[in-house]
This record gives structure tokens, sequence and C-alpha cells, in this order.
């Protein structure tokens, strides 16, 4: 590819594991149907998966765009950053302007230069033999001046928060060609966190140094929203998933890297830290993390501890001297969807020590050792961990966040809804669509996404289409919480096992249903009633 002065790269999830004419041709139609030969002309034309793509397993069809001057290409990019179908489609947040990031991009097909007629000149191929319009259609696209809002859970075990987003839109724009989408993926605490704070809220990530549970360093990321509020999952550093099964080590395990990434925040001069807690590898406590935060744990002969599950039955005293000066001025708070003390039959090690590969005679010294731990807390700060809802989560760092360092605990889709200010989000919004796995009575009385979502909308009275993979006992109660209508992904008698099986089509028919019904009920309004026949 020819380097010029100014290139523009966008880069598209296909969704798919192959990419084929049809779809390369689907991505340059989305592109054409923003601009058009005045924006285009003497412009020269790129599109294609890439090497470096290919290497890495990554299904991304690039479009680049090159030859323009600054002016002229960001013209380009503001059209297409405002495009929702477009914005949508993008596998990374946004379109870029910069030739570094398109010097070693090789693989691509050169379509060739944009003449005045629109179509392409001296390229290698004939672009599927598409050519740039002279101008669109004067017609008011269905969805045109309409906003939605996505806010789907996961699907667990089958589809994410944010691919769920990628195709809802899919389904919005085939019915609502104009309309204008605004995305917040949903998170519960656990790895993805990060991603779902980011892209709601268009922030950008940090990557750092940090410790894995065992010790060992790594880079790890943070987000930063807002350019105040830093964002951390204790997955990232602290997750089961930075160590193998083989070499799971509760006693030894640590949340230090946890803390290392708040400090890390700290250091930057943030204003807010949001922990998500779920995913670790840790029964610790916290103390890793308290440990890179400045807090000190003593034995009984004054021997400084380090972090680590077999030494809570060690703790004789915590001091927090040296506490990291920042937190007496930063807000902090965590979040997570479970409500575990610390100890007991509920707590922290006797239901997750288990997943994370814990012995009967592990389990049975651990849950020793947070009881002393839990002592020790209440004879420092005075407050008993068993009394603070979710003071289990991560393997103890609930209670060490909210006790020691006085973080507030929410729930997970408060605290997220909360961060990346879904009220403003909200403004002109006519319809919020979001869904999870399975609808039923615990939805809406236990707080899950859906209901935290409808809550919200309830006050500015905007109706919520709820996708759900399928609705259990109990699942009317989610009426009560605003004005919404529910469509199931199961649309045939068939076993869960067919269903995961099968989820994507199951996943992209019902999104494709729903958007029909509410086009009809659009229509229905605006036909009014009909008028008598003429005889």
């Amino acid at each position: 590819m020819e380097l010029k002065r100014f290139g523009l790269g966008i880069r598209f999830d296909l969704m798919s594991d192959a990419v084929d004419d049809t779809s390369a041709r689907y991505m340059l139609e989305e592109v054409f149907s923003v601009l058009t030969v005045s924006e285009l002309k003497g412009l020269s034309v790129y599109g294609g998966i890439s090497n470096a793509d290919k290497a890495a397993g990554q299904n991304i069809y690039t479009v680049v765009i090159m030859g323009g001057s600054l002016k002229e290409m960001r013209k380009i990019y503001e059209k297409l950053d405002n495009d929702a179908g477009i914005n949508m489609y993008l596998a990374s947040t946004l379109p870029y302007i910069e030739n570094n990031r398109l010097a070693d991009m090789e693989g691509l097909l050169y379509f060739g230069e944009v003449k005045a007629d629109g179509t392409m000149k001296n390229g290698d191929h004939d672009m599927y033999s598409l050519s740039v319009p002279k101008r669109h259609g004067k017609k008011r696209p269905v969805g045109r001046g309409i906003k939605i809002l996505l806010a789907p859970d996961s699907f667990k075990g089958t589809i994410s928060s944010k691919d769920a987003i990628k195709r809802i839109t899919m389904a919005a724009r085939r019915n609502f060609p104009g309309v204008k989408v605004v995305n917040v993926p949903i998170a519960d605490g656990g790895e993805g966190t990060v991603e779902a704070f980011v892209t709601a809220a268009s922030g950008v990530y940090r990557i750092c140094d940090a410790s894995d549970p065992l010790g060992r360093r790594i880079k790890a990321a943070y987000g930063v929203i807002y350019g105040k509020t830093a964002v951390i999952e204790t997955a990232q550093a602290s997750g089961l998933t930075r160590i193998n099964k083989d070499e799971l080590d509760i006693m030894s395990a640590s949340s230090l890297g946890t803390g290392e990434l708040i400090r890390r925040a700290l250091d930057e001069g943030v204003a807010e830290v949001i922990v998500g807690l779920g995913g670790s590898a840790t029964n610790d406590g916290g103390m890793g993390c308290a440990i890179a935060l400045g807090v000190k744990f003593y034995d009984e002969n004054g021997n400084e501890l380090s972090g680590c599950g077999e030494n809570l039955i060690k703790i004789k005293k915590i001091d927090t001297e040296l506490l990291h000066p920042r937190l007496k001025n930063v807000k902090l708070s965590a979040f997570c969807d479970v409500s575990n003390p610390l100890t007991g039959e509920n707590g922290a090690t006797r239901v997750y020590a288990p997943q994370k590969g814990a012995s009967a005679e592990q389990i049975s010294e651990l849950e020793r050792g947070m009881e002393n731990y839990r002592s020790v807390l209440k004879e420092t700060f005075g407050v008993d961990a068993n009394h603070v809802n979710g003071s289990g989560a991560a393997g103890g760092l609930g209670a060490m966040l909210n006790i020691i360092l006085g973080a507030e605990l929410k729930s997970g889709i408060d605290a997220l809804l909360d961060a990346v200010r879904f009220e403003t989000l909200l403004k002109g919004v006519s319809l919020v669509i979001t869904g999870e796995g399975r609808l039923d009575a615990q939805t809406a009385r236990y707080g899950k996404a859906v209901a935290g979502v409808m809550k919200r909308c309830r006050k500015r009275n905007i109706p919520v289409a709820i996708l759900a993979g399928c609705m259990g006992e109990g699942a009317e109660e989610i009426y009560s919480l605003g004005n919404a209508g529910v469509m199931t992904l199961v649309n045939s008698p068939m076993t869960a096992e067919q269903a995961q099986a099968d989820y994507i089509r199951l996943f992209d028919d019902a999104a494709d249903r729903m958007f029909r019904f509410i086009r009809m009920g659009r229509d229905v309004e605006k036909l009014g009633a009909p008028k008598a026949p003429r005889h």
C-alpha cells in the first residue's frame, strides 16, 4: 500500500469465521452509504483483511481511504463517526487518521482512485462492481431522528454483552436504517468489566506492570473514563485466567497485583477509583492488595506478613499509618453481584475456594484464618465484616476495601450505570433494549442488570424491549418495573443443549423479530384507525 500524506482506517468486525465477496462488498456499501463522490474524489481506496490480522487470527475487514488533506480526512472521519450503523460495526472504538498505524498494513486490495463519475481507476480489483454515489436519495430513511440505547447483559456461556450489542445493532439497521445507537455494555465485576466501562464511556486504557496471583510480573490494564475515573477489575491481575489449572495454589495466591493497579491509578491523579470484584484466583482477604497500598500486617512476634491465604491465621495487628496519601481524597467504590459475608457457610472460603483449587483441608485452614482476620478487623476498625454485604467477594477483597480503605460496596449494575452517567446517555432516547440469558422472578427481585436498567428508564418513561434466552417462573414480575416487552430466543421446542449450540442464529432471529414488531407498532400508530372502504 502506497502511503500518502494522510490516511483514514476503518476496521470492521465481520463477526463470522471467514470473509467472502459478499461480506466484503457489504462493508464497502456501509462506507458508501455515508460518503459520496464529493468527499472521495481523487482519493485512493483499499480494503481487505491485513496480513497482520490474518496472522493474529482476527477476522477484521479494514477499509483505508488515502491521499486527502487533513481537513478532508477530518470531514470524512466525522461523517463516519456520526453514523450509527458504521460506528457499531467498528472493531476499534473509532476510525483513525494516522499513517503510522497504516505503514505495516499489508495484504489489502487496491481498488483505485475515485473519479468524478464515482468509478475507480487503476486499481488491482474491481471493488465488487461498486461505485461511489454522487449523492444520496432525499427520501427520509426509516429511523432517522430515532435514538435507541442498547444495554444487554451477557448471555452466559454464549454471547458477551459487547457482541450482543453488535448483533442487535445489525437488526436495528435492517429495520430502521437511519437509527442512532448508544451502546452500554454490561459487566458484573469480573473479566470484561474494564472493556465494558471504556466502551460505554469512550474511555482509554492504561497498561502497566503488575503481579499475577503467584507473584510473576505481567502486563495488566485498567481503564480511565471521563478523564478522572479509573476502572479496575480484579480479574486483570489477580484473576483465575492468569494462571493454569495445574498452577492453582490457593494458599499462596495474592491480590497484590490488584493493589498495584490501584496504586498506579492513584499516582496518575484520578479523582475516583472503581474496582470490579469477580473472577479472582485469591482467598487472601485482600491482604496483598492492601500491602500494595501501604497497609502493614504483623504476627504476634511483630514480624511483617506477606499477603496470602496461609498468613490470614497469623495476623495479630493491622497498621495503616503508611497508607497511600491520595486515598484520603479519592472516592473509592467496588461492585459485585454477590452478597456473601466474609466467613461461614456462605462465606468467601466455603463457597468460592473450591472453584480456585482448594482441598477440603485447605478450606478448613483458610476458614480459620478468615475468622481470625475478621476478629482483628473488628478489633481494629470496629466493624464486623459479616455484617457487610459483599465482604466475601473476590476472596475477601470486598471486606478489605470496605473496612480498611472505606470503599462503598455497590451492586454491579448500579455502579456501572452511575459510572457511565446512564441518565445523561438516556437524553433523547426513544427506546432502550436490554436482555439476559434467563428472565425469571429473580431478575426483578434481586436487582439484576435488566431490572437496574428498567428502573432508570421508568424515571423518564422510556419503554424497554427485553431479549431473553428464555422466560422462567415469575418472569412477568419485570413488568412492574416499567413499560416493557419481552422477546425470547427460543422459537420452537428444543433442549437447552440444542439452544446453546445454535445460539447465534437464535439470537439474530429474535433481534430481527423484535424490531419487526417495533416497526409494525410504529406503522400502526402512524396509520391510525382504518378508513371505511368506498362502495
